[in-house]
């Protein structure tokens, strides 16, 4: 099984003015979405925050010419995506399979009538 993974990203916080700067952005929150290929697809996501901290004579990215992929390199550099990839892969697995016993259970509760 392959998943494909996106991000999404949410909401960038920033500092109004910081060392002469405009629109400086210390947090990025976002998810992290693994989708497999089956039909309709299943998709599992982890949403977090990450914390992003600009130094004066670091390089730095108007917010206007900001891309998203910019963000995605930030949050790539901040956070381990092996490990998100890795627990997407088992969130995704655990609902085929809960999707496979409401099609096919294995479990049922009895109601004896012995009142």
């Amino acid at each position: 099984m392959a998943n494909t993974y996106i991000w999404q990203i949410h909401a960038l916080n920033a500092k109004i003015k910081e060392d002469e700067k405009d629109n400086v952005i210390f947090s990025v929150k976002y998810t992290y979405t693994a989708i497999d290929n089956s039909e309709p697809p299943i998709q599992a996501g982890s949403i977090g925050t990450l914390g992003v901290e600009y130094k004066e004579g670091d390089p730095f990215i108007e917010y206007a010419d900001l891309k998203k992929s910019d963000v995605v390199s930030w949050i790539e550099d901040g956070v381990d995506v092996d490990g998100l990839k890795e627990q997407l892969d088992r969130d995704v697995i655990n609902q085929i399979k809960r999707k496979e016993l409401l099609k096919n259970p294995v479990d049922e509760t009895l109601y004896p009538d012995w009142s």
